[in-house]
């Protein structure tokens, strides 16, 4: 079995760590490999956003992993890695983290990391994945006031420092371990429905179609969002969640 970590290369200021570990794959890299920055100057999140935090503050690292799935799969790998930054959180640092859909993880209700996949296709096999992870660590949201009311930092959490080697050696043991589990089969669906708060509240969802208000139902093994929206279900499979105040309509 893989062992995610047993190669680290880090560096200290990149343009992508999601595009050095693919790169590495094209060049027959093999699984486990983890690229570390201390800064990305076109780092990325979901829908081709920038992901901004302060040089040296955080974790910033992009996983390279060849797992034996279908391309249809790969919702599973995001669960495994949302799942283990959550346990991470919870189980180094003693914070109790949730889970919004698709790949952020929240303490209070505010985002403090978020999870990017990035896969490779050969025909219809699924050739590789790179799993790109970045936690806000050490700086306070003071300094994006637009992010402000969305996101938070493990530092403005714990009102101290966190020392960032052990919490990605932390993170990495909890990787590898999950990992482990989704090589044996494991789904992680339940797991993962059962750290989701959204569920059963009324949401809005800005979808590549367009917008959507409903109650939030479930999610499938496939990585759907199924949303009633009075009374017509809707799958979701990528877009922007906001909880709403009032029912939708």
């Amino acid at each position: 079995m893989p062992y995610i970590g047993q190669r680290i290369e880090r560096h200290t200021v990149v343009a992508s760590t999601n595009d050095l570990a693919r790169a590495a794959a094209q060049r027959g890299a093999a699984e486990g490999l983890v690229i570390t920055a201390e800064e990305q100057l076109a780092g990325r999140g979901r829908f081709g956003r920038k992901w901004r935090v302060p040089r040296g503050t955080s974790l910033q690292l992009s996983v390279l992993l060849r797992p034996p799935l279908p391309p249809t799969a790969t919702a599973r790998v995001v669960r495994m890695a949302a799942l283990a930054v959550a346990l991470t959180l919870e189980e180094h640092l003693h914070l109790a983290p949730t889970l919004k859909w698709s790949n952020d993880v929240l303490l209070n209700g505010r985002k403090c990391a978020g999870i990017l996949l990035e896969s490779s296709l050969r025909g219809d096999v699924l050739e590789y994945v790179v799993l790109g992870i970045g936690v806000n660590v050490n700086f306070s949201m003071r300094a994006y006031p637009d992010l402000a009311p969305y996101a938070t930092t493990l530092q403005a959490e714990l009102g101290h420092e966190i020392e960032r080697g052990a919490l990605e050696n932390a993170l990495l043991a909890q990787l590898n371990a999950q990992y482990a589990k989704l090589l044996y089969g494991e789904d992680f669906l339940d797991a993962y429905r059962a750290r989701l708060t959204m569920l059963g509240q009324s949401i809005r969802v800005a979808a590549p179609t367009g917008i959507l208000e409903g109650i939030a139902q479930d999610v499938t093994d496939d990585g759907a969002l199924i949303l009633n929206c009075q009374g017509t279900e809707a799958r979701v499979y990528a877009g922007d969640v906001t909880i709403l105040k009032e029912p939708a309509r």
